[in-house]
């Protein structure tokens, strides 16, 4: 069973475009943080993913989203997010954007890979996801 995080986002009027709905790079910023609080929350962060100069983290690849209505200010979204699929590296977190009535607002996913680097950028290498970490996560 995939380990779930949940969490609230209220739609402020900085996350929307002059029509008053969200303005789609809100949806990936916010996706972006329920990943960083999934793994916070399943207790999956392991030493040198924090800071400026991370040795071991989780970089982004691909990311999508899918915006089934418009969102306005004031509207709290419930935000759902799990590991959907693990690969060796590689792994898939859905997110899920429901409103008060449970109705889905938008649905995202990203991709990212488990990842050290023992230098600057050029030195980034996947390696494969720690035992306890996918264990934490459900896979």
């Amino acid at each position: 069973m995939p380990f779930l995080s949940r969490h609230e986002v209220t739609v402020e009027w900085g996350d929307c475009d002059p029509a008053g709905i969200v303005y789609y790079p809100s949806y990936f910023r916010w996706i972006d943080q329920a990943t960083h609080r999934l793994f916070h929350n399943a207790g999956a962060t392991r030493e040198g993913m924090s800071g400026g100069r991370w040795t071991e983290g989780i970089p982004l690849v691909a990311a999508e989203c899918s915006f089934r209505r418009a969102s306005q200010p004031g509207e709290k979204l419930v935000v759902e997010s799990h590991i959907s699929r693990f690969g060796r590296s590689s792994f898939t977190i859905s997110h899920v954007f429901r409103d008060a009535a449970g109705e889905i607002a938008a649905e995202g996913t990203e991709t990212r890979i488990w990842a050290r680097k023992e230098g600057g950028a050029s030195s980034l290498k996947s390696v494969p996801i720690p035992a306890d970490v996918r264990r934490r996560l459900g896979g």
